[in-house]
């Protein structure tokens, strides 16, 4: 009899196309958009087309406060030598040339950063000019005020002001980055000069080490279509379980459970049939969407035990779902769990789980919290295998998601109504 359900549950889904184009069609189509749109983004090692155009100004003249700054040495009585040693070293860490010509000029920034450098009285013009990503201003006395901080610990250090355009996601985070990094060798530069250490003493020689370099940890790259072939996979099939779960509601409204259960069938025989559709749904759609991307998209798994262990396991995930659902609904003669269930609960754990962009990578906590999602802990286990782990590696997902089908099936008979009760 069990069977039979799950027969009579995949005729009902056969004779609804629009509901098997969906399933189906929508991950398929998501994988081909988000691995072209947001692809060059990630780590499919392709370079993002970004131009920065950033407007630079000066407010004072910083030749005139080098020569200010060696003149007040003098004027304090430090010896003409000293001042002479002194001087060589100050051009070396003049930081505006510096900023302007070793990093804002150099050939690997050019290739990004159009810097263009303009007079204090165009600064209206370039606010109003949309196309700029920053603005850098540098103050009046800057130069002046760096030596002082940088050779003498004189006062506080200055700050450049730099005005940000909002329009503008990426380039402001990349110039915030290149002024921050020119600030900690400027200060190290310092240091090392007021010291009297060589820079060569804190770089190291290769030369220095014999024997063969090893880059440990060595894993097969993960593209954007592989990356969102199991993103959108992983998210889609969680609806297989809302969609068990509207067609097992379906029968019930028609009465045809209650048919069944007159039929002297058991209860527990339905709940079964609907665990294993559920199960049985989810894994031939996982198998569908993979084999597609493996002809479409060249998405290969280099192990396939690991694979069909995970499939299986994230299948009896979903199918947990579909009869947690199924029961809910059912105890609360409600289709509205089901419906919540499709409409926001997938997003959020789409979310969580990765599968829209790899939000674990900014947080440990987050990739943490995602893993304890289906679609998460699933999601983890088939980029393991795509970069080359095997079972050993992922099995603490495996069991996770073993243990959350677990979960969902005891909670669900437990929620399912007895024979007889008003349902």
């Amino acid at each position: 009899m069990i069977g039979q359900i799950v027969k009579k549950q995949a005729l009902l889904l056969l004779r609804n196309p629009i509901q098997i184009l969906l399933l189906v069609g929508l991950p398929i189509i998501l994988i081909a958009i988000l691995s072209t749109a947001l692809g060059g983004m990630m780590m499919s090692g392709e370079s993002p087309n970004i131009h920065v155009k950033l407007a630079f100004v000066e407010h004072g003249d910083e030749e005139a406060e080098i020569q200010r700054f060696l003149g007040e040495l003098e004027d304090e009585g430090m010896p003409r030598e000293a001042i002479e040693e002194m001087e060589t070293g100050i051009e070396q860490m003049a930081p505006v040339s510096i900023l302007k010509e070793s990093v804002l000029g150099s050939e690997e920034v050019r290739e990004f950063v159009e810097l263009h450098e303009v007079e204090a009285s165009e600064l209206t013009e370039i606010w109003d000019d949309n196309s700029y990503t920053a603005v850098v201003e540098v103050p009046e006395n800057f130069t002046y005020e760096s030596l002082e901080y940088l050779v003498l610990n004189k006062n506080s250090q200055p700050v450049l002001e730099v005005s940000q355009n909002d329009d503008h996601q990426i380039g402001p985070m990349i110039i915030n980055d290149i002024l921050i990094q020119f600030q900690e060798q400027l200060t190290l530069g310092a240091f090392l000069e007021k010291n009297g250490i060589e820079q060569d003493v804190i770089q190291l020689d290769e030369g220095m080490f014999s024997g063969e370099t090893l880059t440990l940890d060595q894993k097969n790259p993960i593209g954007s279509q592989e990356y969102y072939a199991v993103g959108m996979t992983v998210m889609n099939v969680l609806f297989i379980a809302s969609t068990i779960g509207t067609i097992a509601f379906m029968e019930k409204k028609i009465h045809v459970f209650d048919r069944i259960i007159l039929g002297n069938v058991s209860r527990w025989e339905y709940f079964i049939g609907v665990l294993l559709s559920g199960t049985l749904f989810s894994f031939i759609h996982l198998l569908i969407v993979y084999g597609f991307s493996w002809i479409v998209y060249g998405v290969r798994w280099p192990d396939l035990i690991s694979f069909f262990t995970v499939t299986a396991s994230l299948a009896i995930a979903v199918g947990g779902i579909a009869v947690l659902l199924t029961a809910i609904s059912y105890r609360f003669n409600s289709e509205m769990i089901t419906n919540f269930f499709a409409g926001i609960i997938v997003t959020l754990m789409a979310v969580l789980g990765g599968s829209f962009f790899p939000i674990g990578d900014s947080s440990a906590f987050i990739r943490a919290l995602g893993n304890l999602t289906p679609n998460g802990a699933g999601m983890s286990s088939y980029l393991m295998i795509l970069r080359g782990d095997g079972i050993a590696e992922i099995s603490h997902h495996i069991l996770f998601l073993i243990l959350f089908a677990i979960a969902s099936i005891v909670i669900a008979a437990i929620s399912f109504p007895k024979r007889g009760a008003s349902v």
